[in-house]
């Protein structure tokens, strides 16, 4: 067998691969337990499933799978322009996203080029970037965790040409306010496109969550990406969508892939949002679990941040040794190494059933270490 003489530029072949997580079935398998005695509380996941009204449509649909999906999601396009009230050239359907940020990066970067997000961000930001052969430039966080924007201010430079923020964060569960976003863009570059990460957004509070629709039509270099895969429950269906103004995303459209949302997909993200009971059932479940998790970690003296996504991020001690331990119990938690807060692990908000089994075994842990007050 020869070897191959293949080459790929520099910037591909030091880029690191995404590390997902693996399959439930094969965690069960590698820990001796059945898949549905797992706890997934690490990928921030709902954890009621998905909407039954999604399931029955999708069962259906699956019969005419022979034919190409609409290349444009036209459909799913027109119910989100519905939605947010704006014209349906203002809307873009992507696998996820993920996908957009992808898209985004590809528009705007290029060798020479640089790309902005704060530290304690999500790790797909500096990974797309480099993929385009652009700089990746992360700005140090504030004290309380939060994205630093006079900082990221000063990191502009002449050759930056996307800034990406996600509000609330993952994984610290900070926000920020519609006045410190229209502060910040109206001192940011026209030629630089801002694109908020929104995966979270359903979870933040009504009073406290920015109308970026508002923002967008305002500022015509921002892009706003939102996803089904966290309150809409449909994370295995991977549907995103953008929201921004025409000429934005002509850009966009460009460069996605036709076909890149299947039929199931498409229908189950249509049928998602006219479930609202589901929607409200979610939230529901996710603020007096979420406050639940924030009243133990109080009484028990560990520092915890956020409360404005369907996750809380506590500070444990050996985050990393605190999450295999967890982990040999059938429950799975995000530990912190990789965003350099080795100290803390990231939980999913559950249903009651799992937050109290996760609390039960994690209170065994920690009085194990000596960690508890």
């Amino acid at each position: 067998m020869k070897d191959t003489s293949l080459s790929a530029p520099s910037w591909i072949t030091s880029l690191a691969k995404y590390k997902a997580s693996k399959p439930i079935e094969e965690v069960a398998a590698e820990l001796g337990f059945k898949p549905e005695e797992i706890v997934m509380l690490g990928v921030n996941e709902n954890p009621l499933g998905m909407s039954e009204k999604v399931r029955d449509k999708i069962a259906k649909a699956a019969l005419s799978l022979n034919r190409y999906p609409d290349a444009d999601a036209c459909y799913l396009q027109k119910a989100l322009a519905t939605k947010y009230k704006v014209p349906q050239d203002w809307v873009v359907v992507t696998s996820g996203s993920s996908e957009l940020l992808g898209l985004a990066a590809q528009s705007m970067l290029s060798e020479g080029k640089n790309a902005i997000f704060p530290q304690y961000s999500f790790s797909l930001y500096p990974m797309v970037t480099q993929l385009c052969g652009a700089t990746a430039k992360e700005v140090p966080a504030t004290e309380d965790f939060n994205a630093d924007l006079d900082a990221m201010l000063d990191a502009i430079d002449e050759n930056t040409r996307l800034i990406f923020l996600t509000n609330p964060n993952n994984p610290t569960g900070t926000f920020l306010s519609e006045k410190q976003i229209v502060d910040f863009l109206e001192k940011v570059p026209p030629e630089v496109m801002v694109l908020f990460d929104e995966a979270y957004a359903e979870f933040l509070e009504d009073d406290l969550r920015p109308d970026t629709v508002e923002i967008v039509k305002r500022f015509p270099n921002v892009l706003t990406a939102r996803t089904f895969s966290k309150a809409y429950g449909l994370a295995g269906c991977r549907v995103g969508y953008g929201i921004s103004r025409p000429e934005v995303l002509d850009i966009i459209n460009r460069v996605r892939h036709p076909f890149n949302l299947n039929d199931l997909s498409q229908l189950a993200a249509m049928t998602a949002l006219e479930d609202q009971e589901f929607l409200q059932k979610t939230l529901d479940n996710n603020q007096k679990q979420r406050s639940l998790l924030a009243e133990r970690f109080s009484q028990w003296g560990l520092p915890y941040m956020g409360l404005h996504a369907n996750f809380v991020t506590v500070k444990v001690g050996d985050g990393k040794d605190v999450a295999e331990r967890l982990k040999k119990k059938g429950i799975m938690v995000r530990d912190l190494n990789s965003y350099s807060l080795p100290d803390w692990i990231r939980v999913t908000v559950g249903t009651e059933e799992q937050n109290k089994k996760f609390l039960s075994e994690l209170k065994n842990i920690l009085e194990e270490r000596g960690a508890l007050n």
